[in-house]
């Protein structure tokens, strides 16, 4: 019971989140209206979880999730449910923040303006809103274990995708107004100075990325094995190339004048960081080397140890195990 203990331990935050905490982020932003601190405290609740969700990830942590009756029975397959129950956690309280957001999303259906009385449960009530949301998180500790956790992985997969095209989108539009304003500077006067402040930011983020590629092939690949890393390193480089170039064809910049190489470079590296978070759930070891192997440091074999955390979809090429 220990992680559930840990986790009604957080509902001695809800007097200072719901007193002191709102009134501060109010006084920091004394020109906000009332739904802009709201979406402040949405974000902080949201921020909350993630936190204790790298928690449920801390080694040693497997001991207390594990006193969860019921959350780690099925010892079968060929990692053990002691090394990944932390993982197991994690989707857990992500089930539980997600049908938090799903309701008051529902609750929410149809309200145009703050006049509608359930605007103020919106705006409001963060005392007993973040009771519920404590309350559904372990409440979800609780769920027979069944196939939940095979199901809601590939939910959480589906739900990454679109949070990974959404953030792509958000991207695109932060680099065209970055652009189009450097640009406006650009040709009101100093043109010099603002052409040079555009062209070192999108060499800036090339050389990033190349140098990010670099140290892709040379400590996540290995001539005779990773095949799938070299695939993901070129096949990835050659998407970012082609988008670069697309972006000043003669068709482009007739439909986007503004389109430039800054969005281009800006999506390369946000690339390059999708492409190194991929490789990091390599399960060879020799393929996903660790950081202090990467610095120097660790000087130990390639073979996990017991206890040693590895990666979710580790045990998901055993179906039998769940």
């Amino acid at each position: 019971m220990g992680s559930v203990l840990g986790l009604c331990s957080m509902a001695s935050w809800i007097p200072c989140l719901c007193g002191s905490a709102p009134c501060l982020v109010c006084r920091c932003c004394p020109s906000g209206n009332n739904s802009t601190v709201t979406r402040l405290i949405y974000a902080l609740f949201l921020l909350v979880g993630v936190c204790v969700a790298c928690v449920m990830l801390i080694p040693g942590m497997e001991e207390q999730l594990n006193k969860i009756p019921g959350f780690c029975e099925n010892e079968k397959g060929v990692v053990p449910c002691s090394i990944l129950v932390g993982y197991k956690a994690v989707y857990r309280l992500c089930f539980g923040l997600a049908m938090f957001y799903l309701l008051l999303s529902l609750l929410m259906i149809k309200v145009k303006s703050s006049s509608d009385p359930r605007a103020a449960v919106h705006n409001g009530f963060w005392f007993f809103k973040f009771a519920v949301a404590v309350a559904i998180i372990i409440g979800a500790f609780f769920i027979p274990e069944g196939t939940f956790t095979t199901v809601w992985f590939y939910v959480g997969m589906a739900g990454a995708f679109c949070f990974i095209l959404i953030q792509l989108v958000l991207l695109i539009d932060f680099a065209h107004s970055w652009n189009e304003s450097w640009v406006e500077k650009m040709e009101e006067g100093n043109s010099k100075c603002w052409y040079a402040a555009l062209l070192s930011a999108t060499a800036l983020n090339y050389l990033l990325s190349l140098v990010a590629i670099v140290l892709f092939f040379v400590y996540y690949t290995h001539p005779a094995s990773c095949s799938e890393n070299k695939a993901f390193i070129s096949v990835n480089m050659l998407l970012c190339l082609g988008a670069s170039v697309m972006s000043i064809l003669p068709k482009i910049q007739e439909s986007q004048p503004r389109s430039g190489l800054l969005q281009s470079s800006v999506i390369t590296v946000y690339t390059m960081y999708l492409t190194w978070s991929a490789m990091t759930n390599e399960p060879e070891t020799h393929c996903n080397p660790s950081l202090l192997s990467i610095i120097g440091y660790n000087t130990t074999s390639s073979v996990p140890k017991e206890g040693q955390s590895v990666q979710w979809w580790h045990a998901q090429r055993n179906s039998d195990w769940w």
